[in-house]
């Protein structure tokens, strides 16, 4: 009798969620992307963002160490598939954390991907090439060395399929929100082609116990074409009115980027680590289009347009981070200091033309101009922490913090003389920002740490100056400084009953302060259908969060639960306050405070196994509901919003034949406490199925079916599309290392 044992395809390890990539079978050209479409809670948007259990991945690491800096798309649509052995979710810890071992509130949740141990001996890549129907082509290349700890990757691409390649893609996409507040709702849609080539080289280096060094460099560019549709209805208790807007645009970019990153431990107490980094881009792009607003009831028209506006500029920035830290010989007792600075540089010219006609007695609206924008930013930080045990369990932690932020904006626009020559200063869209802003953070937190168990309690001070100079030519026509102190409780608690089973919670108060635009009286005209100005009377927000966390795996039998939750409530929320004039359609726009915003969220997770564990059955479920205060046209209007999401999938594997059936629904329902304010419901729905199955003589046959349609849109955005891939593919060469597609 022979027992065969299946890994589990979800294991909990503490506060790591680690999924096992040889449980899903795949064909030999699928990207880490592909695999990630696959596993439980991980979604991957349109746009390649990818999220975890509803919080986006801003980072994908390869063997706990950066890969590409911060872009994650460059490894999910990079790396093979087939090189990866384990997908883990963890919290990535600051440098401050590493010293401390305490989560300081700076936790990033990243993607950890482990490398199977037979691709780690030495150097392997994957070339991928294809051609297709009206002429789209795409091609990839990736070559990587792993010799223990040491990497190399080099990769590149060119393709006109709408793939980013290292900074993100294109496509075609459909939209739909509301206005904050029940001021309204937008739905949209855009379709293009996008043409990108990138390049770029990662390593890291192990040179000995005591040095790492590690960085990396990419060049990528691209070129992209669109067109797109707008419909936004304006929900107002005098008639609704809707707004249509159709744009062509053009955009062509170029993008370098460069990393470092060099850590240095001089003993065993003792680790140093300095991180500089410059990007460079240039930019240019057009966008030419029309629009039109009418009475929702009468279909009367309000206004009308055109617009043309042209841009081009670049963008420089340097940044430079430095951490020194050290532990003791007491256990417990350390201390961290870190130190960083920025520069970043813009400049940018354009053209801007738009004619505004209205249905009444008011004048049209031209815009004829060149502007030139110049804008320079800096900032310095530092940071020092100092922790000191109280016995063995319990230790007291001391931070301060410092960060000042400098920036200058002037935005110089000119209009045209007698002469057709673009000479003539135009002051009322020319306007020159002086912003100085100085912040300071001391923080006193307790923290204990048993067994099973940790939990930690602190409070924030931050004392606070902004201030902002506002010149219009060379008069000053606004001067605003802001002194404040504002604080920040925060507790968390942690139990791990077992390395299968823990529980987590946090809460976090933090004081937000106005920003100086929203502060401004300054009136921004630079739109004729959307004026915006400040309110100097705004007070600052207090907000609460708390969430909570719990997580159960039982890897014998390969079944994984986890439930989160999350609650916000917002004291005195900024928002914004719109105003309609129902002769002209422009649009008023401030700020104003409100108390009631809140919103809680649910969501539950299982994977659960079922005969011989070659099925399996994966549930994603979610339940939200958001209370929102706004204005509409000076009135208050409550919006209360349900978000309800359902994501079922089964799955069949063997040896040789693998298929997944999904199956998706969401639902969304908004009402409004005022009268006119239209109530809203939507629902999106969809499915896929997915076969992969291998014959002899290494020949393996892939079928991709996908269906999606929604209800409740209007006209114009109603969505019912299917879509079937299939793919034949043989493997080649002594080695198999082919494959024709």
């Amino acid at each position: 009798m022979v027992f065969t044992a299946v890994a589990p395809e979800i294991i909990l390890k503490g506060d790591t969620l680690e999924y096992d990539a040889g449980r899903h079978k795949l064909s030999e050209s699928a990207m880490v992307e592909d695999l990630l479409k696959k596993l439980s809670g991980v979604e991957v948007g349109a746009d390649g963002k990818i999220k975890v259990n509803g919080k986006e991945i801003k980072e994908i690491l390869l063997e706990g160490k950066e890969f590409f800096s911060s872009d994650p798309k460059v490894a999910s649509k990079n790396l093979p598939a087939k090189m990866i052995d384990k997908v883990q979710v963890v919290d990535k810890k600051s440098e401050s954390e590493k010293t401390t071992g305490f989560d300081d509130g700076e936790e990033q949740m990243v993607i950890n991907l482990t490398v199977k141990p037979s691709m780690k001996r030495g150097a392997f890549g994957n070339l991928n090439a294809g051609y297709g129907s009206k002429n789209r082509y795409e091609t990839s290349a990736m070559v990587n060395s792993m010799i223990g700890e040491d990497q190399m990757t080099f990769i590149g691409g060119l393709n006109n399929t709408n793939n980013g390649g290292l900074m993100g893609g294109y496509g075609n996409t459909m939209s739909m929100g509301f206005i904050g507040g029940g001021g309204g709702m937008y739905s949209g849609a855009s379709g293009g082609v996008g043409r990108s080539g990138n390049a770029g080289s990662n390593f890291n280096k192990t040179f000995s116990d005591k040095f790492d060094l590690g960085g990396s460099v990419n060049y990528d560019a691209s070129n992209s074409e669109e067109l797109s549709k707008t419909h936004t209805q304006n929900l107002l208790s005098s008639g609704n009115t809707n707004e249509d807007k159709n744009d062509r645009s053009f955009e062509q970019s170029h993008h370098i980027n460069f990393d470092l990153q060099l850590e240095w431990r001089p003993d065993t107490l003792t680790s140093i680590n300095f991180r500089p980094n410059l990007s460079l881009s240039q930019n240019r792009g057009t966008r030419s289009g029309t629009f039109v607003t009418a009475s929702a009831e009468r279909n009367d028209t309000i206004n009308q347009g055109n617009s043309d506006y042209s841009s081009e500029g670049n963008n420089n920035n340097f940044g430079a981070n430095l951490n020194i830290s050290r532990r003791f010989r007491k256990p417990g007792r350390n201390i961290h200091f870190s130190v960083n600075i920025s520069e970043n540089e813009t400049r940018n010219k354009a053209e801007n033309r738009s004619d505004t006609h209205y249905n009444g007695t008011k004048p049209s609206d031209r815009i004829d101009q060149r502007i030139t924008n110049n804008n320079n930013s800096s900032s310095f930080g530092t940071f020092l922490s100092y922790m000191e045990p109280l016995g063995k369990a319990y230790f007291l932690q001391l931070t301060y913090q410092y960060r000042q932020n400098g920036s200058e904006s002037d935005r110089d626009t000119r209009t045209a003389d007698s002469l057709g020559q673009y000479t003539v200063f135009d002051k009322q869209y020319s306007k020159r920002y002086v912003n100085n802003n100085n912040n300071q953070d001391l923080s006193l937190t307790f923290r204990a740490r048993k067994e099973k168990y940790t939990y930690s309690a602190g409070l924030s001070l931050y004392p606070s100056t902004s201030k902002r100079k506002t010149f219009i030519g060379d008069s000053l026509a606004n001067d605003i400084e802001q002194p404040a102190t504002n604080f920040s409780p925060n507790a968390q608690f942690f139990y791990n009953w077992s390395r299968q089973k823990s529980i987590r919670f946090n809460y976090r108060g933090n004081t937000q302060q106005p920003s100086v635009d929203q502060l401004s009286s300054v009136v921004d005209i630079s739109d004729p259908l959307n004026i915006t100005y400040g309110n100097p009377h705004l007070r600052p927000s207090f907000r609460h969060r708390m969430d909570v966390q719990y997580q159960h795996a039982e890897h014998e039998k390969n079944r994984f639960y986890m439930l989160y939750g999350n609650f916000n409530l917002t004291q005195n929320a900024i928002v914004s306050s719109r105003y309609t004039d129902p002769a002209t359609g422009r649009n008023e726009n401030t700020y104003k405070n409100v108390n009631g915003n809140w919103n809680v969220d649910l969501s539950f997770i299982t994977n659960q196994p079922f005969i011989n564990k070659k099925f399996s059955f994966n549930s994603s479920t979610y339940g939200g509901y958001n209370e929102t205060a706004g204005f509409s046209n000076n009135e208050q209007n409550i919006s209360r919003q349900i978000n309800l999401s359902e994501n079922l999938s089964f799955n069949y594997r063997s040896e040789k034949v693998s298929v997944t059936l999904n199956g998706n629904i969401s639902y969304n329902d908004v009402k409004n406490s005022i009268g006119g304010q239209n109530d809203r419901q939507y629902v999106n729905y969809g499915g896929s199925t997915n076969a992969l199955l291998e014959l002899p003589y290494d020949i393996k046959l892939q079928t991709d079916i996908r269906y999606s349609s929604n209800s409740g849109y209007s006209d114009g955005f109603k969505q019912n599309e299917l879509w079937w891939d299939a793919a034949i593919e043989k493997q080649i060469l002594r080695k198999k290392n082919g494959t024709i597609r």
